[in-house]
């Protein structure tokens, strides 16, 4: 049986819809269904972190500037003073999409998601992946890839990818970055490489507001149990 390979792919797809969404917009793939005449039926959630009145006018505005979606409906489901939540529903054609053209080669999509008018996928196949990526993107020249990022496939890297959804909904930009700093320093290790104190000190803040912060992370964690 062939080893599987692991690869994180991130790309800007000129005149795609993801192309418009503002820096303030987090979109994640729930599902996806591909049905006859070519047709990719897309379930997405999105935040835009702004009020439900400016976001659903720029929702749709963004929506409508990609010729390849047929048809489109898109519903609040929660709003509050920060962001506003949606459940996105669209009929695109198959062959302008990018998880598409992953699909025609056998690629799995683990995880697909939009942040910053770039587009992110996790993705395994038992072929070379980054020959099929070249393959596949490159020939088009409406696809730049920003980043590729490739190893064989492994627990760390595919449990990451499928809870990769949840991790970006739930923590702000802020909150992954000081993640990411606080695995780096060594603060989650057995025993810890830095303690808080030294913690605080490398990114010039206080104990106190290292602290909080990491309160706050931890208790949105909690809420998931």
């Amino acid at each position: 049986m062939p080893d599987y390979l692991y690869a994180n792919l991130a790309l800007r797809h000129s005149g795609c819809w993801t192309e418009f969404t503002v820096y303030d917009y987090y979109d994640t793939l729930v599902s996806v269904e591909y049905s006859t005449f070519n047709i990719l039926k897309a379930n997405r959630i999105s935040i835009v972190r702004r009020s439900k009145y400016e976001s659903k006018s720029k929702l749709k505005q963004v929506l409508d500037h990609d010729s390849s979606i047929m048809d489109y409906d898109f519903s609040n489901l929660i709003s509050t003073n920060k962001y506003t939540v949606y459940s996105i529903f669209m009929l695109q054609d198959v062959n302008s999409t990018v998880i598409g053209k992953l699909k025609s080669r056998g690629i799995i999509v683990l995880n697909a998601t939009v942040r910053n008018g770039i587009e992110y996928y996790d993705i395994i196949s038992n072929d070379n992946i980054k020959i099929v990526v070249d393959d596949l993107l490159k020939i088009d020249d409406r696809i730049k890839i920003v980043n590729l990022y490739f190893s064989n496939l492994d627990e760390k890297n595919l449990f990451k990818a499928i809870s990769r959804n949840i991790g970006n909904v739930m923590f702000t930009e802020k909150e992954q970055m000081l993640i990411k700093k606080a695995e780096e320093l060594g603060y989650f290790d057995s025993p810890r490489k830095k303690n808080l104190d030294e913690f605080a000190r490398e990114l010039g803040v206080s104990k106190m507001n290292i602290s909080l912060r990491l309160r706050n992370v931890l208790k949105k964690i909690h809420n998931l149990i």
